[in-house]
């Protein structure tokens, strides 16, 4: 991996990566996609990609599922992700799965602005805590042309850093829990524990922060965020930043996703 890309996650909490796929490539992975159709979070979107998985679906004589499976984890290991992984982490890697989704056209966000492991609407007496050093690493791979309002990542830059700096406070117990997993929650605990962010992250961090995200206060759209993509073209992001997927409205949308955290021990 090019260490500049590495750089610029850590930076930015994203990098896009254009004709990632090739053309080939690109026509496999919708035929794949398109086998099974399945929403996002529906169990056909998953492929296997471990053992105990692999028996099951054997057992189930689920044929297809394997053989697709196998295709994808070949790809990832031609592009070398596992590597991409590893040099991001500066340590040893594992891929926890992988998906692939469709998304028919709609008139809404396919996911709203959000931030992951946020414990999202739990009391504090049902969270246990996670470790704010484990969290994915995302490799997102478009297979059909996104846009403004038209199915593309959207991603504050930065954003990723405060919510590093959340999941540490709530761990150590240096600030009171509260989700956040919505864009309106993560600027509330914000505002509720300015002191302890401005002295953590900086006056200008967290006030730069809430200007650039003043636009869901207003209730107002706002696209300066967003990552339109070609067919093919890869967007590699930090979960812990503030992300959405806009709403698909002039076509069908296609994605792969290849989700990777880090080997802590």
């Amino acid at each position: 991996m090019d260490t500049n890309f590495a750089k610029a996650i850590k930076e930015n909490g994203i990098v896009k990566i254009k004709n990632f796929l090739t053309p080939e490539e690109i026509r496999r992975c919708i035929e794949i996609i398109k086998f099974y159709k399945a929403p996002k979070g529906d169990k056909n979107s998953f492929f296997v990609t471990n053992i105990k998985v692999f028996f099951i679906k054997l057992l189930k004589l689920e044929i297809n599922k394997l053989k697709h499976s196998y295709e994808l984890l070949q790809l990832k290991k031609s592009k070398k992700l596992d590597e991409i992984a590893k040099n991001f982490f500066n340590k040893k890697a594992k891929l926890s799965f992988i998906d692939g989704y469709f998304s028919k056209i709609e008139k809404k966000d396919i996911i709203p602005w959000h931030t992951d492991q946020a414990y999202s609407g739990k009391k504090k007496l049902e969270v246990k805590f996670n470790n704010p050093d484990i969290f994915y690493l995302k490799f997102f791979i478009y297979l059909t042309k996104v846009s403004s309002n038209n199915g593309c990542m959207s991603y504050i830059p930065g954003s990723h850093k405060i919510g590093y700096q959340i999941r540490k406070a709530i761990y150590c117990n240096e600030i009171s829990y509260q989700p956040y997993w919505s864009l309106k929650d993560f600027r509330q605990i914000i505002t509720d524990n300015y002191s302890y962010f401005n002295n953590t992250l900086g006056a200008n961090v967290i006030e730069d922060f809430l200007v650039k995200t003043n636009f869901d206060e207003t209730g107002q759209e706002s696209s300066q965020f967003d990552y339109d993509a070609e067919a093919g073209t890869m967007v590699i992001f930090d979960e812990g930043g503030i992300h959405r997927g806009s709403k698909p409205t002039l076509n069908d949308r296609m994605v792969i996703r290849y989700l990777f955290d880090p080997i802590l021990h």
